[in-house]
C-alpha cells in the first residue's frame, strides 16, 4: 500500500483564530488609513503656508515617538486586549479633533495626540501575534500582518483621491469607521483572558529590558537595516532629481515595489519562515544594500526599476522576521514591551534616515554607504547568532 505524505500546509494555513481576527483587523484599519497621507493636501486647501503645515507634521512625528513605549507598557501592565481597544477607539477620537481643529494650536495639538495614540494598540497586537502563534510559525505571522498592511494601503490610495475631491470629511469617516471596526473585532472576537495584567516579575519592565544585552544588540541590527531600508523612501527621490526625472517616475516606483510586496510575500514566505531568522535578516539586508547602491549607477528609468526589484526582494525578507526575532528574545509576560522598544527602532529609523541620507547623498557617498551597510548587516548577522541562539535555549528550558 502506498503511504501519502502529508501536504506541508500552505501560507494561509495553520496559523490561530486571534491572528486571523488581527489581520482582518489590521487589513481593515489600514484600508481607512487615509486622513494623514492627505492631510497636507487639506491644509494647503485651507490657506496653511508650508512651515505651518512642517509644523503639524512634526507634532504628528513627535507624537508618534512616545506611542509605542506607552503602548508597551498597558500592554504588558493592563492587558493586550483593552490596550489595544482602547488605543483604537482614542486614534478615532483624534482623527475626529484633527478634522475638528479651528486653528494652527488646535491642530497640532489633535496631531500631537494623534500620533501619541495612533501606535498604542502595535505593541499589543504584536504581543498577541507573538504569544498565541508558535515559533516556527512566527516569522510567517509577522510577515503576513506586513503583507496586510501593504494590501490596505494599495487599496486605500486608491479610493483616497476620489474621496478627498468631494470632501476632507469623507476620508475622516472612514479613517475613524475603521478604526472602530477594528476595536470592535477585538472586542467581539479575542477572548476577555487576554486582558488579564501581565504579572510584573523582575524580567520586565522598560529598566530591565534596557540591561538586556543581548536585546540590545539586536535593536541596534535592526535599527541599521532599517536606516539603509529608509533611504528607499528618503534618498531615491533626491537621486530621481539630481538625473531630471519627474516625480511621476518616482510614482511608478513605489507603486512597482508595492506590487512585488503584495503578489510575492505570500509565495516567499512560507519557504522563508522555516529558515533561520539572523541569516535570512542578514542576506535580505545585504540585498537591500545591494539593490540601493546600484541605484547610484543607474541612468534609465529602467535602471532605477530594476535597483527597486532588487531592493523589494530583500524587503520580502526582512518584513517578519524582526519581529519574529524579537519575539523570540522575549522573556514570558514582557512581549508588549520588546515589541515597543522595536516598534521604537522602526520610530528611530524614520527619524535618522533622512538625516544620513541626506548628509551621505551631499557627500556623493550614499549609494556606496547602503551597499557597504547590507555587508556589514550580514556580518553583525553572523555574529549575533550564538548569543541569540543561547538565548532562546534559555528561553526554552523548564523552570
Amino acid at each position: 500500500m502506498t503511504v501519502t505524505a502529508p501536504a506541508r500546509p500552505t501560507v494561509f494555513q495553520g496559523l490561530p483564530k486571534v491572528f486571523w481576527l488581527l489581520f482582518s483587523g489590521q487589513l481593515v484599519n489600514r484600508f481607512g488609513g487615509v486622513v494623514l497621507p492627505f492631510l497636507v493636501f487639506y491644509l494647503t486647501g485651507r490657506g496653511y503656508a508650508a512651515a505651518q503645515i512642517a509644523a503639524v507634521v512634526s507634532a504628528y512625528g513627535l507624537g508618534g515617538l512616545g506611542g509605542q513605549p506607552l503602548g508597551g507598557y498597558l500592554a504588558d501592565r493592563f492587558g493586550r486586549r483593552a490596550t489595544l481597544i482602547s488605543g483604537l477607539l482614542a486614534t478615532a477620537t483624534c482623527l475626529i479633533l484633527i478634522a475638528a481643529a479651528g486653528s494652527l494650536p488646535w491642530l497640532m495639538a489633535g496631531a500631537l495626540a494623534m500620533g501619541l495614540a495612533g501606535d498604542v494598540y502595535r505593541p499589543a497586537a504584536s504581543a498577541l501575534v507573538a504569544e498565541t502563534t508558535p515559533p516556527h510559525l512566527r516569522a510567517k505571522a509577522f510577515g503576513l500582518m506586513h503583507w496586510a498592511v501593504n494590501v490596505g494601503t494599495a487599496a486605500a490610495g486608491a479610493i483616497a483621491g476620489f474621496l478627498l475631491a468631494h470632501g476632507f470629511w469623507l476620508l475622516v469617516v472612514l479613517d475613524v469607521a475603521t478604526s472602530v471596526a477594528f476595536a470592535v473585532i477585538v472586542a467581539v472576537g479575542i477572548p476577555r483572558g487576554h486582558d488579564k495584567a501581565a504579572a510584573r516579575s523582575a524580567r520586565n519592565g522598560y529598566a530591565i529590558a534596557a540591561r538586556d544585552r543581548v536585546l540590545m544588540a539586536a535593536l541596534i541590527f535592526l535599527l541599521t537595516g532599517l536606516v539603509l531600508y529608509a533611504q528607499a523612501a528618503y534618498a531615491l527621490p533626491l537621486a530621481l532629481a539630481a538625473d531630471g526625472f519627474p516625480a511621476s517616475l518616482y510614482g511608478l516606483l513605489i507603486t512597482v515595489n508595492g506590487a512585488i510586496v503584495v503578489i510575492f510575500q505570500p509565495l516567499f514566505i512560507s519557504w522563508l519562515s522555516r529558515l533561520p531568522r539572523l541569516p535570512v535578516l542578514g542576506v535580505s539586508m545585504t540585498v537591500v544594500g545591494l539593490g540601493l547602491g546600484l541605484t547610484g549607477v543607474a541612468t534609465q528609468p529602467w535602471h532605477y526599476v530594476a535597483t527597486v526589484v532588487l531592493w523589494s526582494i530583500g524587503e520580502i525578507g526582512m518584513a517578519g522576521f524582526e519581529a519574529a526575532l524579537i519575539a523570540d528574545l522575549t522573556p514570558e509576560r514582557a512581549h508588549g514591551t520588546y515589541q515597543a522598544l522595536y516598534g521604537w527602532t522602526t520610530a528611530i529609523a524614520r527619524f535618522a534616515g533622512p538625516a544620513v541620507g541626506a548628509v551621505l547623498f551631499q557627500a556623493g557617498m550614499l549609494w556606496w554607504a547602503c551597499a557597504a551597510t547590507g555587508l556589514l548587516c550580514a556580518v553583525f548577522a553572523v555574529t549575533l547568532m550564538p548569543a541569540v541562539a543561547r538565548r532562546e535555549r534559555a528561553l526554552t528550558q523548564p523552570a
